[in-house]
């Protein structure tokens, strides 16, 4: 062979190698938590075998580490069973309680190629069962597990168990435990390893596994040596290597998956109740996943969310009746197919066992009002429960049948201190859902001098909730095409046409007429506003304005705010600003106006009057400049954010003294009327008697 092709052959070999070695990144940033981390990543390596990524990895990883953070990310590394198996055991044997040194590891392994069967491995390592063993008690209990048919029928079977608001924890409890197998932990063996024989020096913080076909519900089949190992993962009775946030999202994971989880929630506090009484953080759950997100299986449905929040509420302990009795951090079902049924369920267990959860992510389901009132009044019920916040954070975002009803339902319990954080991006809010939490906003002012609320932060997010009343403008053709210009010219055309001809028949006295539509109101701006001069068309206008304030959601939301803080119940004492209560609520792509834009403005000045720093997020809203917008989240006042309120100050004062001209008018003009009424009904010919016979 020539030069060329040797040369050619050593780069495609080593390249490998060159791919590797390049991608092999240690942090060396002057941030603490930076820095003090011990970074690798494989991934997106292609061009090797698995067995290459997992070895280079490995050598990599020392085994008295400098450092007490260890990142590991081998994600779209098309790594099979075996491989990520190797990869899990190394890290384990390197990490086996020799040093001092505590290394917080994690572990990304999303979009890779682990079946059912490589997964039950990696958590039977992290327990540390004895494989074998788990082999063959899956295969014994193989025939008793009912797998979850994802079909229409199937689903209406497992949410039958809950019918309308009366889920009953008889029922919840008996749909999530149907079809579950009962293991005998005196059977289990222990694996004779360093995971298991030395205390390890290693603390597993995230373990992802997101984008792998694993649960079940898609390419692969159901695995029952999975399932059981799901299980004994929640139950972690050996106290073992667990990972504080286990994320799986769109892994295929359906209801059978959750009931496992529910098993093994419910098997953990059956053991840990006779050991409460040593437990002092108030915590019974501590070793097992805190954080669970497997969000983007359809397959759950509202049979796992009923399976998932039967364990909630069977898991109930007496430290719930005034203490915190965590069970999970946080839950997140977001895009899993739940209905209100679900939503019902879980709702039941918020209200039967406060505080057991500090995060829920509902968010991209199918729940409409019926479910947000639910969880509403559980978390009400739950805070009677409870010393602080039952629920501190709650994402409903993008379930469009959720609207003004839901959103009061939630308001209420924003107003009683039950949850401190409510998302309801892009549903279906309008005016009298923003009103309330105006409402709710005030309510929290009032008791901002309590010990739950000092130092607070309220966090209301309605962003993508078209209650505005500006439309987004449609671009036709180019900025300057002839279509656009003759369609333009041809509307105010029209709309003059229109004006005079409605003044040519009141004879120049009545004024325009009233807006027909939105188009017609916003041509009134801009195209006639110099006509109205006179008191008549500037009334006429107001009225038009005030019907306008009416159906818009950010006016509402601020008159709430901005009528009631001069109230001395909701007036609080000058304190700093680490002090104050602070709210924050999202409008960002809400079709707010100007107008709207002013009433934000004022309502943020008047509640720094009461003792509370208000933010308010208007971005991706047409037609608003950077520095109202950096004014209106901000937490100073400055001249700006002052001189727009007083704008808007002025601009209702004149409004409302037009309104009251108008009315005074209009019982002048009854008192006319009336009079003209009774005149005619009188007999001017009473005192003359005519004969008529003389003529």
């Amino acid at each position: 062979p020539t030069n060329t092709s040797i040369a050619i052959i050593l780069c495609y070999c080593l390249l490998p190698a060159a791919i590797l070695a390049s991608q092999q990144t240690t942090s060396t940033s002057s941030s603490p938590s930076i820095s003090q981390s011990y970074t690798i990543h494989k991934s997106h390596v292609f061009h090797v075998t698995p067995s290459a990524v997992v070895t280079s990895v490995l050598s990599n990883i020392p085994r008295h580490p400098s450092r007490p953070f260890l990142d590991v990310d081998v994600s779209s590394s098309n790594l099979d069973d075996d491989a990520v198996i190797s990869l899990v055991e190394g890290i384990l044997n390197r990490q086996d309680g020799t040093t001092e040194q505590t290394v917080v590891l994690n572990l990304k392994l999303e979009m890779n190629r682990i079946s059912p069967v490589g997964v039950s491995k990696v958590f039977d390592l992290l327990v540390g069962e004895n494989n074998d063993k788990v082999v063959e008690e899956a295969k014994e209990t193989a025939d008793d597990i009912q797998v979850v048919d994802n079909s229409d029928e199937s689903q209406k079977n497992e949410a039958s168990c809950v019918e309308d608001n009366d889920v009953t924890a008889s029922t919840i409890e008996n749909a999530s435990m149907d079809d579950e197998v009962e293991t005998d932990p005196s059977q289990e063996e222990v694996i004779t390893s360093p995971i298991a024989s030395k205390p390890s020096s290693l603390r597993i913080e995230k373990l992802d596994l997101s984008y792998n076909d694993i649960g079940g519900e898609g390419i692969n089949a159901p695995s029952a040596q999975l399932l059981n190992s799901v299980r004994r993962l929640f139950e972690n009775e050996n106290y073992s290597i667990i990972p504080n946030i286990l994320l799986m999202e769109n892994c295929g994971i359906g209801a059978a998956f959750c009931r496992s989880i529910g098993r093994g929630i419910c098997n953990a506090f059956e053991r840990n109740q006779i050991q409460s009484s040593d437990n002092t953080d108030g915590c019974l759950y501590e070793g097992r996943p805190s954080i669970l997100r497997i969000g983007g299986n359809p397959a759950i449905g509202d049979a796992g969310a009923v399976a998932l929040a039967a364990a909630f509420r069977m898991a109930a302990s007496d430290d719930n009746n005034g203490g915190d009795g965590v069970i999970m951090e946080e839950l997140d079902l977001s895009s899993c197919n739940i209905g209100d049924v679900g939503a019902e369920a879980i709702s039941l267990a918020l209200a039967c066992n406060p505080s057991s959860l500090k995060r829920l992510d509902l968010s991209n389901n199918k729940i409409t009002d019926v479910g947000a009132i639910a969880l509403g009044r559980a978390l009400i019920e739950s805070r009677e429960r409870t010393s602080g916040f039952a629920l501190d954070q709650i994402i409903l975002d993008n379930n469009a049948l959720i609207g003004d009803d839901g959103a009061a339902a939630l308001a209420k319990a924003v107003s009683a201190g039950a949850v401190r954080s409510v998302h309801l991006r892009s549903c279906s809010i309008r005016a009298e859902g923003a009103a309330e939490f105006g409402k709710a906003l005030i309510e929290i002012v009032k008791h901002s001098k309590t010990r739950q609320f000092q130092s607070a932060q309220i966090e209301i997010e309605m962003s993508g909730n078209h209650f505005g009343i500006s439309k987004p403008k449609k671009k036709k053709g180019a900025a300057y095409s002839a279509s656009l210009l003759r369609d333009k010219a041809s509307s105010n055309i029209k709309f003059i046409g229109k004006s005079l001809q409605s003044r040519i028949k009141g004879g120049f006295g009545m004024g325009l007429t009233t807006a027909e539509s939105d188009d017609d109101e916003e041509e009134m701006g801009n195209v006639m506003g110099e006509i109205l001069s006179d008191d008549e068309d500037v009334e006429e206008f107001d009225s038009d304005r005030l019907k306008a304030i009416a159906r818009c959601g950010a006016r509402l939301f601020s008159s709430e705010i901005i009528n009631r803080a001069s109230d001395s119940s909701v007036q609080a004492k000058q304190t700093n600003d680490d002090a104050r209560l602070q709210i924050m609520v999202g409008m960002r792509q809400c079709c707010i106006d100007d107008g709207a834009i002013d009433a934000l403005a004022a309502a943020k000045v008047g509640a720094r009057k009461s003792g509370t720093i208000l933010s308010i997020d208007i971005a991706m809203n047409a037609g608003v400049d950077d520095a109202t917008k950096a004014a209106l989240k901000g937490g100073e006042e400055g001249e700006l954010l002052s001189s727009i309120a007083e704008r808007h100050s002025n601009e209702m004062k004149r409004i409302l003294e037009a309104q009251e001209r108008r009315e005074a008018a209009a019982e002048v003009a009854a008192a006319r009327v009336q009079d003209q009424d009774r005149f005619l009904e009188d007999d001017l010919f009473d005192d003359f008697d005519y004969d008529y016979d003389e003529y």
